[in-house]
């Protein structure tokens, strides 16, 4: 018994070294799924996994095959991010993303025709130090909220199940956080200033459903993921402040947002090479952009009493004139038996996101860029006769290819003389994550 153990720790101690040395010390408007991919297998293979996914990872790319899993599995891992992001010729401060990730899959012991069927998965992701991180700057301030995106807490469970003549189907939903309060500034009995703060933090829904249907060797997959918004609305008012009127102010926005998306893949599924080729439909056209108005129209006329349809004259922020986009990917993984119960995986996979944001020709320095995702990874798989575990590392990097912003009338922040700012980056991630079946 001691002689399996040996070698088994011998397979595993480097894989962990790796890990750990990938996942970057330090603290931490998509979701970190969306951006990097939800899952060591799924980040090491291009954030595929409409067709392809296992485990707990199809929680987020297809809630269909989480029937595929037949047994109760604990997932637990580390996830890490750093980012150089640069406008002109300034490189701009931004905290490392470090995380933990959770997943589980949980076979629903049904009987009769539904016995070995349905299975449920569940499947988390922490920044270690926030909840959620949204930032709202002067917009003279160089910024690429690409970083922020990242900042947040996934919480993600779904159903699937397996219906027959290889067809699966399965539906969960997304959760991310917002924030709602009121801020009361008035004076006391003595003429002092004083403010009550009141705040709640509550979850945005969002529902995930997907198909799959196997065709011998080969697999088609499909995943709808609406829209998940994250906001914060803080109203402020001021009562009792001797002769000075001032209405409500709103210090709202959004602090994350993931576009509806529709995601389509076929892969090879059986064999030593699983293969999985597939685009992600991205709707940012609806994307209100990230302030609110501060000012707003009353609901109610106060000369009336009847609901307010006119103009108050309040400014509105003007639309980001984002616009949709279609996202490749490819992913691969080889399977290699290196001893009966031992199974190793080799990764690889790539995909190129074009930016839905516009030039940045006016004041406002809010920069995004097309990104070209390159990853890899190792898994370890053991079974019987030895422990139940897997192993899994990736690692990432993004190049966020250069842009030009010519700006019009006043030069923005990091302009060259020609009036120029050059926008370019790079996101370098890493994790690992071990699963135990019992």
């Amino acid at each position: 018994m001691l002689r399996p153990i040996r070698w088994m720790w011998r397979a595993i101690a480097p894989l962990l070294a790796a890990g750990l040395a990938l996942a970057p010390p330090g603290a931490a408007l998509a979701s970190p799924e969306d951006v990097l991919g939800f899952g060591a297998r799924a980040s090491a293979m291009g954030a595929t996994g409409a067709a392809v996914a296992e485990g707990y990872e199809a929680v987020h790319a297809n809630p269909a095959l989480l029937s595929l899993s037949r047994e109760r599995r604990l997932t637990l891992g580390m996830e890490g991010a750093i980012f150089d992001l640069r406008a002109g010729d300034r490189r701009l401060p931004y905290a490392p993303l470090r995380g933990s990730l959770i997943g589980a899959t949980v076979p629903i012991p049904f009987g009769g025709a539904l016995a070995d069927r349905v299975t449920i998965g569940l499947g988390f992701f922490a920044p270690f130090d926030v909840v959620v991180r949204g930032r709202i700057l002067y917009p003279e301030t160089p910024q690429f909220p690409l970083a922020d995106r990242t900042q947040s807490v996934a919480v993600q469970a779904a159903l699937g199940a397996a219906i027959g003549r290889g067809v699966r189907v399965g539906g969960g939903f997304a959760a991310l956080a917002a924030l709602s309060g009121s801020v009361t500034v008035a004076t006391d009995s003595t003429g002092r200033v004083g403010t009550l703060v009141e705040d709640t933090l509550v979850a945005s829904y969002a529902p995930i459903v997907g198909a799959s249907y196997d065709l011998g060797d080969y697999r088609l997959g499909a995943t709808f993921r609406g829209e998940l918004v994250g906001r914060f609305n803080v109203v402020i008012h001021a009562e009792d402040l001797g002769g000075i009127a001032v209405p409500p102010l709103n210090i709202a926005g959004i602090a994350q947002y993931d576009p509806a998306e529709v995601a389509l893949e076929v892969a090879r599924v059986k064999g030593g090479w699983k293969v999985a080729i597939g685009a992600t439909y991205k709707r940012w056209s609806d994307y209100p952009g990230a302030v609110e108005a501060t000012v707003r129209c009353p609901d109610v006329d106060p000369d009336t009493g009847e609901p307010f349809t006119g103009s108050c004259a309040a400014p509105l922020p003007g639309d980001p004139g984002y616009s949709d986009t279609v996202v490749p990917r490819v992913g691969v993984e080889r399977s290699v038996a290196l001893r009966p119960g031992a199974t190793a995986h080799a990764r690889a996979g790539a995909f190129f996101e074009a930016s839905p944001a516009p030039e940045q020709t006016g004041a406002s320095n809010i920069y995004d860029n097309a990104r070209l995702g390159l990853s890899l990874g190792y898994g370890l798989a053991l079974a019987a006769p030895l422990p139940r575990l897997t192993l899994d590392l990736f690692a990432q990097v993004q190049l966020l290819l250069p842009r030009a912003h010519q700006k019009r009338g006043e030069p923005g922040a990091g302009a060259g003389e020609d009036g120029v700012v050059r926008a370019r980056g790079v996101l370098v991630a890493g994790g690992t994550a071990v699963g135990v079946a019992f």
